[in-house]
């Protein structure tokens, strides 16, 4: 290659130290959590789900849906949907309702869980309505049992 002939893209440069400091700006928002308890207290919630047998032992697959009903004050734009979808309070109430409910369907204790959790508003409930969707896959605990059996009575 000759020395005329260049590479394409920037030349060689000296290395500079990097700034001493960065500058971040980051919007926090979070629920009300008095509002949001008993926003939750009043919602909709739809579960399904059922065990499967798997390598020795039961599987439950389901998940739960739960339709909260927005208060009439709530902003209706995207900045609302991304506090709610983003709210750590909102997504573990979310996570404890489908634990409670695949419990109930699993018909034992469960071990532990891997969900996902979707989120969003629902435009066409007929209120204004917020949508969660959990998703729960579980191993089933084996719960040993132990029965007693009656004392003899004497005659």
């Amino acid at each position: 290659m000759q020395r005329s002939e260049r590479l394409p893209g920037p030349g060689l440069a000296k290395v500079q130290s990097p700034p001493l400091f960065h500058r971040r700006r980051v919007e926090l928002v979070t629920c009300s959590t008095g509002r949001l308890h008993a926003l939750f207290d009043h919602a909709d919630v739809l579960s399904e789900g059922s065990t499967r047998s798997e390598e020795g032992g039961l599987v439950y697959y389901g998940s739960t849906s739960l339709l909260v009903a927005l208060p009439p004050d709530a902003p209706l734009d995207q900045a609302l949907d991304r506090a709610l979808a983003l709210d750590p309070h909102l997504r573990l109430r979310a996570l404890r309702v489908a634990q409670r409910e695949a419990t109930a369907r699993a018909g034992g204790p469960l071990g532990p869980m891997h969900a996902e959790i979707r989120c969003g508003l629902a435009p066409r409930a007929a209120t204004t309505s917020f949508a969660l969707t959990v998703d729960v896959t579980a191993r089933v605990l084996l719960t040993t049992t132990t029965t007693r059996t009656a004392r003899p009575t004497r005659a």
